[in-house]
C-alpha cells in the first residue's frame, strides 16, 4: 500500500508562492522525497476539490506554504482544515507572513464554501466572512511555533512577472516528476530569497525525517478507515489479525514528555481501531455508557475520548 502514498502535500496560493513552491519542489524531488502540489498532479477535468482532498489524504506530511495570498483564501483555508482534521503532520512554512492586510469581504460563493466544509465534517461554523476572518482562523489552526523560515521580499511587479512566466509556463509543469528533466531546471527567481532555499530543503528533511514509521503507519491506517466509511462502514472493510493488532498497538504509542506525537490520530481513525476490535471480540466491549438522551454531546465527548485509548464501548440510553 505505501506505493501510492506521497511524502509532502504542499499547500500555497500561487501569487507570492508558484516560484518557491516549484523550486521546492525541485529539490525535494531530486534528494528523494515525493511531493504533490496541485499545478503538477491535477489532470484537465477532474474534479478539483476530490483531487485535493485525495491528495491531502495520501500524504505523509502536509506542508503550509505562508503567504498573503495562502492565508487570506478560504481554498488554502479549507486544505489546512482537511489537514487537521485528518490529524496529518503539518509543517508550516514562512515564505511572506502578514498580520496586517486590508480586509475585503468574501464573495458570497467563497462563504457558501466554508459554511458548507464545515456542515459537511461536522465542525463548527467559524463564521468566516472577511479575508481578516480567513488570516485569523488559519494562523489559530496553523498555530504560531515550529515555523520554517523561507522568507522571500516580493514586489507587486515581481508577482506579476511571475504570474506571466508562469503562463508560458503551463505546459511544462507536467514535466516536474521526471528527474532527468529536473536536474537541468534552472527555474527563475523571482524577487529576492532572505533564506536560502538549500537551507529550507534541510529543515524540511529533517522534519519529515523524525519519527517516520508512526507517521507512515499513521497514512496507512487512515487510508483504510477511510475507506471503511465511504462504504458505510461495513464489518468486512474492518481491520483484522495481524493488521488489527498492530493498529491497535500504534493508537497505544505513549510519547513521554517532552516528546510529542507527530501527528495526531483522528477521531474516525480511533473509531475504525475500536470497531475493528470490537469485531474480533464478538462484539464484546470494555464500557458500558448509561445516559440521558439530553446528554448525547456528553455521550460523543465520553465515547471519543475513550476510543483514543482503544477502549470500546457500547450505549444504552433511557
Amino acid at each position: 500500500m505505501s506505493n501510492k502514498f506521497k511524502d509532502l502535500f504542499i499547500s500555497y496560493g500561487r501569487r507570492e508562492s508558484l516560484g518557491f513552491v516549484g523550486r521546492l519542489h525541485q529539490q525535494l524531488k531530486l534528494a528523494g522525497y515525493d511531493g504533490w502540489f496541485d499545478k503538477v498532479n491535477i489532470p484537465d477535468g477532474d474534479d478539483y476539490a476530490q483531487r485535493i482532498n485525495q491528495g491531502i489524504e495520501s500524504a505523509h506530511n502536509f506542508v503550509y506554504v505562508m503567504a498573503p495570498r495562502c492565508l487570506t483564501s478560504p481554498y488554502c483555508l479549507i486544505e489546512l482544515e482537511y489537514a487537521r482534521l485528518l490529524g496529518k503532520r503539518v509543517i508550516p512554512i514562512n515564505q511572506m507572513v502578514i498580520f496586517n492586510t486590508e480586509s475585503q469581504e468574501l464573495s458570497d460563493g467563497d462563504k457558501q464554501v466554508m459554511v458548507g466544509f464545515y456542515k459537511h465534517y461536522n465542525l463548527p461554523d467559524q463564521n468566516i466572512q472577511t479575508t481578516q476572518d480567513v488570516l485569523d482562523r488559519s494562523i489559530a489552526v496553523v498555530g504560531r511555533t515550529d515555523w520554517l523560515a523561507a522568507e522571500e521580499i516580493l514586489s507587486d511587479k515581481d508577482c506579476d512577472d511571475l504570474f506571466a512566466w508562469a503562463k508560458k509556463y503551463e505546459n511544462n509543469w507536467a514535466k516536474h516528476d521526471d528527474l532527468e528533466y529536473l536536474k537541468s531546471l534552472t527555474p527563475p527567481l523571482f524577487g529576492e530569497a532572505v533564506n536560502e532555499l538549500d537551507g529550507v530543503v534541510e529543515s524540511i528533511k529533517a522534519v519529515v525525517e523524525r519519527q517516520t514509521d508512526y507517521v507512515h503507519k499513521h497514512t496507512e491506517i487512515l487510508t483504510y478507515a477511510l475507506n471503511w466509511q465511504q462504504n458505510q462502514k461495513a464489518t468486512q472493510h474492518l481491520l483484522v489479525g495481524k493488521e488489527r493488532t498492530a493498529a491497535e498497538e500504534w493508537l497505544l504509542t505513549d510519547f513521554l514528555p517532552p516528546k510529542q506525537p507527530p501527528c495526531m490520530p483522528s477521531a474516525l481513525v480511533c473509531e475504525f481501531i475500536c470497531e475493528a476490535r470490537k469485531n474480533a471480540e464478538n462484539m464484546m466491549t470494555d464500557i458500558f455508557i448509561c445516559y440521558d438522551r439530553e446528554d448525547k454531546e456528553i455521550r460523543d465527548s465520553v465515547v471519543k475520548s475513550l476510543s483514543h485509548h482503544a477502549k470500546t464501548t457500547v450505549l444504552g440510553s433511557k
